[in-house]
C-alpha cells in the first residue's frame, strides 16, 4: 500500500448538503441562466437525487413522543447526486465563454418553490440543468430531508424521496441520448476526452441501473455510490458488468461482502479486492470517515489517501 496527499473524493458524497457540506470553494463566474444543456466533452454527468435539507439543531434528540425545543434551524441543497454535481462543478475549471457546462445533472424536482429554487442554484453554481426537463409531471413534491442534530453533532434523518422517484429508465434514455458524445455521433469523444457517468441509489434502483448501462455502452467512465443500498438489493450480474469505479464507504463495502461491520474493519483492501475478482472492472474506491480513503484498483498497489483537515484543523470525515 502506497500513502497518497490529502484530497477530496468526488466520487462519493454525503446526502446533504452542497450548499454548504462540499469541501470546495463556490467557483466564481458561473454560467449564467439560460446556458447550453449539453455538456462539453469529456465532462461529468450525474445520474440521481436532488433534495431540499430541513435541519433543525437542539440540545438533544427527541424520544418517541418527546418534543424538544431547537436552538437553530437552518435549509439547504442536498441530495447526493446534486452534491456530486456541485462538487464537480467547482472543481472543474469552468469552459470558455459561452461554451456548454462542464457538469450536467440528469434529476426530477417538483414542481413548486423547492424545486425550482434548487434548480436555479444548481445552474448558478454552473450545472447544466434543464428546469423543464426537470420537473416531474405525476404530483409528487421534490425531495426532502427533515434531519436533527444534537449538541454533541448526532443527528436523525427522516428522507422523503417524492420526485426523485419520478426519475425512470425511460427518462435516463432520453437524456443521456442528447448527453453523451458518442450517442450523438458527433466525434467528440475522441477530441475531447472521456465522460465520466456518476449515479447513486437515492432513486429507483432499475433507473441507476439503466444510466450505468447507457454509460458503459457509450464508452463513458461509469462511477456507482452504492448508497443507500435499497432492501434485498445486491451488487451482482448487470451491476458489475457496468461499473468502472465503485465508491463504497466502511459500512456499505461490509455489506455487499456479506460482512458484518467489525468483521470487515483492517481487511478493506482484501474485499475491495474480492469485488475486483467479481466484476466491478477498474477500482474500488473506499471512504472511511476520519480515516480518509482508500483506493484499490486492478493493478497495482492499493493507495491509502489521508482525511484533508478542516478549517479547525480536525479531519474533514465527509467525503464529497
Amino acid at each position: 500500500m502506497r500513502l497518497a496527499p490529502p484530497a477530496v473524493f468526488l466520487l462519493s458524497s454525503p446526502s446533504r448538503s452542497f450548499a454548504f457540506r462540499t469541501a470546495v470553494a463556490p467557483r466564481r463566474g458561473a454560467a449564467p441562466l439560460g446556458m447550453s444543456s449539453t455538456p462539453a466533452p469529456g465532462g461529468v454527468i450525474v445520474v440521481g437525487s436532488i433534495n431540499q435539507d430541513l435541519t433543525v439543531y437542539a440540545p438533544s434528540l427527541p424520544r418517541a413522543g418527546e418534543t424538544v425545543l431547537g436552538t437553530d434551524f437552518a435549509t439547504s441543497d442536498g441530495g447526493k447526486g446534486a452534491n456530486q454535481a456541485v462538487a464537480a462543478a467547482r472543481c472543474l475549471p469552468p469552459p470558455p465563454p459561452p461554451g456548454p457546462p462542464r457538469v450536467h445533472m440528469v434529476g426530477r424536482v417538483g414542481d413548486d418553490a423547492m424545486g425550482s429554487g434548487l434548480v436555479g442554484r444548481l445552474r448558478g453554481d454552473g450545472v447544466g440543468i434543464s428546469a423543464e426537463g426537470s420537473t416531474a409531471g405525476d404530483g409528487r413534491h421534490t425531495g426532502v430531508a427533515s434531519i436533527a442534530v444534537d449538541a454533541e453533532g448526532r443527528n436523525t434523518i427522516v428522507v422523503s424521496p417524492g420526485a426523485n422517484l419520478s426519475l425512470t429508465p425511460d427518462d435516463v434514455d432520453e437524456a443521456l441520448s442528447g448527453l453523451l458524445p458518442r450517442e450523438r455521433g458527433d466525434g467528440e469523444e475522441a477530441a475531447g476526452g472521456r465522460d465520466v457517468v456518476l449515479v447513486q441509489l437515492e432513486i429507483r434502483p432499475e433507473t441507476a441501473l439503466r444510466a450505468l448501462e447507457r454509460g458503459s455502452a457509450s464508452g463513458a467512465l461509469t462511477v456507482l455510490n452504492p448508497a443507500p443500498a435499497p432492501e434485498g438489493w445486491s451488487l451482482t450480474g448487470d451491476w458489475l458488468r457496468s461499473v468502472d469505479v465503485l465508491t463504497p464507504n466502511e459500512t456499505e463495502l461490509a455489506s455487499i461482502c456479506g460482512v458484518g461491520p467489525d468483521e470487515a474493519r483492517g481487511r478493506e483492501e482484501e474485499l475491495a479486492r474480492s469485488l475486483l475478482d467479481g466484476g466491478v472492472r477498474r477500482a474500488v474506491a473506499v471512504t472511511l470517515g476520519d480515516r480518509g480513503a482508500l483506493l484499490v484498483g486492478r493493478d497495482g498497489p492499493a493507495t491509502a489517501v489521508p482525511a484533508p483537515p478542516g478549517e479547525d484543523g480536525r479531519p474533514v470525515v465527509d467525503t464529497v
